[in-house]
Formats: structure tokens, sequence, C-alpha cells
């Protein structure tokens, strides 16, 4: 929100995806959204396939196992190894060997299941911008048309061409966004945090 592609957004969804689920985060008005509890946005669990795959949840068809690294290696027919993560995995079988038609295949399903997530949340939410970590960078990297196509498609504010979806370019985002949170009370009261 601060550094990288979501600099300048007022109202941000970031969504993306690591070793294993989907995560989000939301910037709204320039603040980070809790919700009340503290666990808004849990993207993760947005139903995106009803005939899916059983989610730890309890549900099927969730963003978390419909589109993560490991429901990219079980729709191209890869069985995920130990030797590296399986992230490291699913985006190395995207990018060495996209022009395989089975990757390929299990490519432009996980898009279109992560476009469909994301245009129910523009519905929702209206962001301005949409940034993408992990593994979902890796798919708007490959076929960035078809995300924005079917966002476009399936959002009343994504047909207006009006929601950049953008890959996150910060390598250490998390890290980034801990270690400003924390010092957040200093940032918005730097007097009265030194009292």
């Amino acid at each position: 929100h601060r550094h990288g592609a979501g600099r300048g957004a007022r109202d941000l969804l970031c969504v993306a995806t690591g070793h294993r689920g989907v995560g989000g985060a939301l910037v709204l008005d320039g603040r980070l959204h809790t919700g009340s509890s503290g666990l808004a946005l849990e993207v993760g669990h947005l139903a995106v396939n009803p005939e899916g795959r059983p989610c730890h949840c309890g549900s099927r068809g969730c963003l978390d196992v419909e589109a993560d690294p490991l429901a990219l290696l079980i729709e191209a027919g890869r069985e995920p190894g130990p030797e590296v993560s399986l992230l490291r995995q699913a985006e190395d079988l995207i990018r060495d060997h996209y022009a395989d038609p089975t990757v390929r295949r299990a490519t432009e399903a996980l898009i279109d299941r992560l476009g469909l997530g994301l245009a129910g949340l523009v519905n929702i939410l209206n962001p301005d911008r949409i940034i993408l970590g992990g593994l979902h960078r890796t798919l708007l990297d490959a076929d960035p048309e078809r995300l924005r196509a079917v966002v476009a498609d399936r959002s009343l504010w994504g047909q207006s061409g009006s929601v950049p979806i953008l890959p996150c370019t910060l390598s250490h985002n998390s890290l980034v966004g801990a270690a400003e949170l924390a010092w957040q009370p200093v940032l918005d009261d730097p007097l009265g945090a030194l009292r």
C-alpha cells in the first residue's frame, strides 16, 4: 500500500497465495481493514467452484483449494515433490512448461477460478486497484489478458476497465507490512508515542 504497486491507492485489494491456501488484505480509505475481530478478508474461503475440491473449512471449491500451488500441480497431473516448496514447484511448472497443453489448461483453469473470485470481491468492495502476490502474480504474468477479461466479464466495476490488476512488486511484502503495522502508532502520533 505504501511502497509497491499499491502506492497511492486509497482502496486497495491484495490477494496472494504462498505455499498453500489463499490470503487477502484490504485497505479502505488508506487504512488496513481488519473487521470486527481482526479476521477480515478470508478470501481463501470464497467459493469459486461449487463442485470443486473439499476445503478444510468444511465447504467445497474455495479459492484456498482451487487456486493455490497444490491445485495447479493436481490440475496439471503433476505429483508434488518434497525437494522444494509447492509454490516453487508451481511457479517453475508455469515458467518452464507453459507451452505444454496440459500445463496451459491447468494454468487457465486456475486463472479462471481466481478471476471469478476477484470479480466477486470487486463487485462488493469496488477497489481502485488489485495487487496479486505469490502464485497469483505468476498466473497474471502467464496470461494477463485472460485474467483481466474474466474479472471484467463478471464484475460491474471491472466492465468499465477501471480496476487495474497489478503484480506485487515487493519481494518481502509480508515483512514490510508487519514492520509498518508495528510502527503505525508512531507514524500516526509521533509525540504521543514518545510520551
